[in-house]
């Protein structure tokens, strides 16, 4: 992939809650970039009854994505699982991961935490093993998240819209409980993956939880980027020439635009804040 390369998630195209309502609006995002990843959520696939409005969401952004200099590449999500093929990028020559992040949620205790098949095998082999079973994971995320039919919750336009989708996700207060918990435990799980499937990148980028951040531990670093639905907000990744580069993104004047540098650090070798 050509450099500087720009990483964005979680959309949601077709959300009535997400101030993303069209495609273009994100054409200032592409500025100065070479490559643009939309790591998962792009577009809202999940209920059979708006597919038919999804795919057509879906061709406006292929024909916006065709008319940019700079070069596209999707990468699917629990949301779009069709969206692409594409499960995982390794950015940097592997020194970046990205993925959505839905595959840290799983709850069966064999996956994705346990090495224990590769735990006999040679250095090489249990990378190689590991990488191929981390790619069997996400893939078989995305053929559940294909399957499934989500009923969709009738959300209206607009601030009220915002609202109730935000008391769908906190109401009743298990799921609160449940939403805080996910966030708490993100970044950690994001670790446990780069460490047992990707031990070489030293940096994984993920979405899906909508809670944008940054967290250093041991040398690594997990950057989630947040959505484009109200309240949390949202991050842009650039990485050129080894280094990473977190930014807000903010919206005004109906786009969303670059803000200011909240994170910069040297990627490749050992993990270092510049």
């Amino acid at each position: 992939m050509n450099e500087p390369i720009r990483i964005l998630s979680d959309l949601h195209l077709g959300h009535h809650a997400s101030l993303a309502r069209k495609i273009w609006q994100v054409e200032p995002l592409y500025k100065g970039a070479a490559t643009v990843i939309f790591n998962g959520d792009t577009v809202e696939m999940r209920s059979e009854r708006n597919r038919e409005r999804a795919v057509k969401i879906l061709r406006e952004v292929e024909q916006f994505c065709g008319n940019q200099t700079a070069a596209t590449h999707f990468i699917n999500g629990n949301h779009d699982p069709i969206i692409s093929t594409v499960n995982h990028l390794e950015v940097g020559a592997g020194s970046l991961l990205v993925t959505h992040g839905d595959t840290l949620f799983h709850e069966d205790d064999d996956e994705p935490w346990h090495a224990g098949d590769v735990a006999d095998e040679s250095p090489s082999d249990a990378s190689m093993g590991a990488l191929r079973r981390l790619e069997s994971i996400l893939s078989t995320n995305k053929r559940v998240a294909t399957a499934a039919n989500v009923a969709e919750f009738n959300i209206p336009n607009g601030t009220w819209g915002q609202f109730t989708t935000f008391m769908k996700q906190t109401w009743p207060p298990r799921n609160l409980a449940r939403m805080v918990s996910t966030w708490r435990n993100n970044p950690l799980d994001a670790l446990h993956l780069v460490r047992l499937y990707h031990p070489t990148a030293r940096c994984v980028i993920v979405g899906h939880t909508h809670r944008p951040g940054i967290w250093r531990r041991n040398g690594y670093c997990v950057i989630n980027t947040g959505s484009y639905l109200p309240m949390l907000g949202r991050l842009a990744v650039d990485y050129e020439d080894g280094i990473v580069t977190a930014r807000k993104v903010v919206f005004r004047r109906r786009r969303f635009h670059l803000g200011h540098v909240v994170a910069r650090f040297q990627a490749n070798g050992r993990l270092r804040e510049i």
